[in-house]
């Protein structure tokens, strides 16, 4: 009898243990920021908007890939803002707009490359594309990014 209730408590004790281990293994949700090919114009950055909502996400990550495939030189500058710094870096003020901080950086002006970006906090934020360095022209912009996260 000892044995057969040690044997029930074990399977119970599996069965608990399997739905919390599934439970841990949900994938992220993933929602598209955006995804496409878009001009980029020399004074018109190329902008999306998202925002985080902690009562609902968790452990968020911008995450995508972009190649400028037209343009000369093919390379453009690429941030992720929150609305503050956002606002800030689109001021016609220089003073103002040498105090915003980006979360992302590409570092300069590239013809390609990776986002991996954690959101930390709750908002309203923007990803960028701009060329606005350059004084004329259009660039043709590959993106594919989205926001991925845990659901609450």
């Amino acid at each position: 009898m000892k044995r057969s209730v040690s044997i029930m408590f074990a399977y119970v004790f599996l069965a608990i243990g399997s739905n919390a281990l599934l439970q841990a293994q949900t994938p992220p949700a993933t929602e598209k920021i955006t995804q496409g090919v878009y001009p980029v114009y020399a004074r018109s950055p190329q902008v999306w908007r998202f925002t985080i909502d902690p009562k609902t996400m968790a452990n968020a990550t911008v995450a995508g890939r972009f190649s400028i495939t037209e343009g000369v030189p093919k390379n453009i500058e690429v941030f992720v803002f929150n609305e503050e710094n956002y606002f800030k870096w689109r001021s016609e003020d220089d003073a103002v707009k040498a105090t915003a901080k980006p979360i992302y950086s590409s570092g300069g002006r590239k013809a390609d490359g990776d986002l991996n970006v954690k959101v930390t906090e709750a908002g309203h934020y923007y990803v960028v594309f701009s060329n606005l360095f350059a004084y004329e022209g259009i660039k043709t912009l590959n993106a594919d990014v989205k926001l991925q996260y845990d659901k609450r």
